[in-house]
């Protein structure tokens, strides 16, 4: 039998490895930490909410209108706010105290929207889990099987784009160095445009899935920016692979920890679940700023290169 926490394990790291990957991309660009990035997720949620509860449809048929809301969003984030205050000269502090000002913007909307649902169409929307009108082969659940899939898919088309696109390598470009990508012709904005969008859709995505496995509402975009930071903080904010690692680590670890504890200690200990993403960033951080992938990199520095150099004086 497969075990419940695993299954709850990779549902949530698939959800949170979209979202860090997105986070990451951004910050790569932009060099500003959207904090906004999981109120795109909320949205998500409520597309399926709305698609289940209120128009009594297939909840899958949510994840197209997810990406597109989450992308527009973001698009109105980066043209209206990020694009327009760094033309004033803003710094990156000034964005991210205006982009956490958005998400309660952004989260006072939702809660606008779940209240009218409850009290005009007289549904509740506060706290909801719709894993019954999700299919299921076998012992798995349908959202384990269609997320899982989805992340590879988007792994691999990622890889893809960024190594054997135009569009790829002038987005590494801008990444390495935006005035001189400029210089050579390279039309950062519309890069910072794409990455923006693709941010804003992989989030929409991402919490498509999670009403259909956890209870969701309003407040679930506070329980994963934590989740979200400290995911791209652990696999390293200068790399979308360590974004995808990071993710994966950091989810893992988080549902199994506080598994591990609420067994040990109790029920309350669940209270402190947030204690360990943010651990593992600090320890990250404190020891190792650059996150796994800079381990991964002084590894191969350290035992793999000397190998390869002596093969080269051998011949």
């Amino acid at each position: 039998m497969f075990p419940p926490i695993i299954k709850d394990a990779l549902v949530y790291a698939n959800c949170v490895t979209m979202m860090s990957i997105g986070f990451t991309l951004v910050y790569m660009i932009s060099r500003v930490p959207n904090f906004a990035q999981s109120t795109f997720a909320v949205l998500g949620v409520y597309c399926t909410f709305t698609m289940v509860r209120i128009l009594e449809i297939n909840p899958y048929l949510a994840m197209p209108l997810g990406v597109l809301l989450g992308a527009i969003l973001a698009l109105v984030v980066y043209l209206g706010v990020v694009n327009t205050l760094t033309n004033y000269g803003a710094g990156p502090i000034l964005l991210t105290i205006s982009l956490l000002a958005l998400q309660q913007i952004f989260l006072a909307g939702v809660q606008i929207y779940a209240d009218y649902v409850r009290n005009v169409l007289g549904i509740y929307s506060r706290s909801f889990m719709l894993r019954v009108n999700d299919f299921r082969v076998g012992e798995f659940p349908g959202v384990l099987l269609v997320s899982t899939g989805l992340i590879v898919v988007i792994i691999v088309s990622l890889h893809l784009v960024l190594t054997r696109t135009q569009f790829g390598i002038a987005m590494r470009a801008t990444v390495e160095n935006a005035p001189l990508a400029a210089v050579l012709g390279i039309n950062v904005k519309r890069i910072s445009i794409v990455s923006w969008m693709i941010t804003g859709g992989l989030a929409g995505l991402a919490g498509t899935f999670l009403p259909l496995w956890f209870s969701s509402g309003p407040g679930s975009g506070g329980m994963l920016s934590t989740s979200i930071f400290a995911a791209s903080v652990v696999g390293g904010l200068s790399s979308i692979y360590g974004a995808m690692i990071g993710g994966y680590v950091i989810s893992l670890l988080e549902v199994w920890g506080s598994y591990l504890l609420m067994k040990q200690l109790g029920l309350w200990a669940g209270a402190y679940r947030m204690l360990i993403p943010l651990t593992l960033m600090s320890l990250i951080l404190m020891y190792e700023p650059g996150g796994i992938v800079s381990i991964i990199e002084k590894i191969q520095e350290r035992y793999l290169r000397p190998k390869r150099v002596r093969r080269k004086e051998s011949t």
